[in-house]
């Protein structure tokens, strides 16, 4: 059988208790919640916008400067930071660093990129040469030769 007396009291009760929490909550004053720095100003490449030329890029570089400053939060700075942090190498790591570098570099062909770029410095080495009057044609061929059939350093073979 459902009581009619208390029950009726306590919902009224709680009933005019959330009223009046909800007056007080809009009633009062309460300062505003302050907004970290990052979220109100503005990035160091944006500080004097408006004050350049008002013209329209030519080309689609994005070299602005901004980058990720604008949305990066201090938690994924922080994160960032941790992640450039140089990695500490063991001793065995280190110990196989040292057989292996010699071992790719007398070994392993260049990368077509690097080869290239040797070939262009190269180039400009004799042009430069030539134009001093230091090389002549024979002695070009002779270097060419030369740096065909280098030989390479004995390397430490791992087995």
């Amino acid at each position: 059988m459902p009581a009619k007396g208390p029950v009726e009291s306590d919902v009224t009760k709680e009933f005019e208790r959330r009223a009046q929490r909800m007056k007080e909550k809009l009633t009062s004053a309460d300062s505003p919640v302050p907004r970290q720095s990052w979220m109100s100003e503005l990035p160091p490449g944006l500080k004097s916008v408006g004050f350049g030329p008002r013209t329209v890029r030519r080309g689609a570089d994005d070299k602005s400067g901004i980058g990720c400053i604008w949305t990066d939060t201090p938690a994924d700075r922080e994160r960032q930071a941790k992640d450039n942090e140089g990695t500490v190498l063991s001793g065995r790591d280190e110990r196989l660093a040292e057989q292996v570098t010699p071992y790719n570099e007398s070994k392993r062909p260049e990368s077509p990129g690097h080869a290239s770029e040797k070939a262009e410095e190269q180039s400009i080495r004799r042009a430069n040469l030539r134009r001093e009057g230091r090389l002549t044609e024979s002695r070009i061929s002779k270097l060419i030769n030369l740096m065909k059939h280098k030989k390479r350093s004995p390397c430490i073979c791992i087995s």
